[in-house]
C-alpha cells in the first residue's frame, strides 16, 4: 500500500525533554489527554513499550473519527516513540523530542511524523477530491494539539507556584 499522506509537524515547548516525555506517556498510560481533546487512548497499563499495541481514536473537525492501533516499533525514552499503524490509516508514525535549551531555560522540539495510507473505503474513493480537507483536518488537530500541550504546561506551572499570591499591580504599587 502506498504512502498516500505523509505530515510532518513541529511543536516547542517551554520544558525539558524529560517533562515533555512525562506527559506524552502520562496521556498513553492513564488514556486521558486532556491537553488534546480530539484524541482519546486506550488505557495502558504500563508505559509503552516494542511489541505493545496503543489504540486510539481521533475526532476529526469535520466529524469523522479516524480508529488507529499503534504497534509500538521504538522507544527510547525521553527523545523517541515510532509506531506501525493499522485500523483507519495504515503507515507509520514517530515523535522525535529534541532538547533545546540555552540560558533562557529549558525547551524542547517535538516533530512528528506521519506517512499513511486511507483504510476506510469512503476516505480512498474521495480522497481525490477531499485530499485538501484531509490535509486541512490533519493540520488543525495537530496545532490544537501544540495549544493544548502548551496550555498543560502554563496549568502545571501554576501548580508549582501556588504559593504565589499571583499579584497583578506593578512593584511598588500599594492597594487601597
Amino acid at each position: 500500500m502506498s504512502r498516500e499522506y505523509a505530515f510532518t509537524s513541529h511543536w516547542l515547548v517551554p520544558v525539558s525533554a524529560e517533562e515533555c516525555w512525562r506527559l506524552c506517556e502520562r496521556s498513553l498510560t492513564t488514556g486521558v489527554v486532556a491537553w488534546w481533546p480530539a484524541v482519546r487512548v486506550e488505557p495502558q497499563p504500563h508505559p509503552p513499550t516494542p511489541g505493545d499495541v496503543v489504540r486510539l481514536q481521533v475526532r476529526s473537525p469535520w466529524g469523522y473519527r479516524l480508529r488507529v492501533a499503534l504497534t509500538i516499533t521504538a522507544t527510547t525514552p525521553p527523545r523517541l516513540l515510532a509506531a506501525a499503524s493499522t485500523g483507519d490509516l495504515a503507515g507509520r508514525g514517530s515523535l522525535r523530542l529534541t532538547p533545546e535549551g540555552g540560558a533562557a531555560g529549558a525547551r524542547t522540539g517535538l516533530t512528528w511524523v506521519w506517512e499513511v495510507a486511507l483504510v476506510r473505503r469512503w476516505m480512498r474513493v474521495a480522497s481525490p477530491v477531499l485530499r485538501p480537507a484531509f490535509a486541512a483536518a490533519h493540520a488543525i488537530v495537530m496545532r490544537r494539539g501544540e495549544r493544548g500541550l502548551l496550555a498543560e504546561i502554563a496549568r502545571g506551572s501554576d501548580v508549582r507556584n501556588a504559593g504565589n499570591p499571583g499579584d497583578r499591580e506593578s512593584p511598588g504599587t500599594t492597594r487601597g
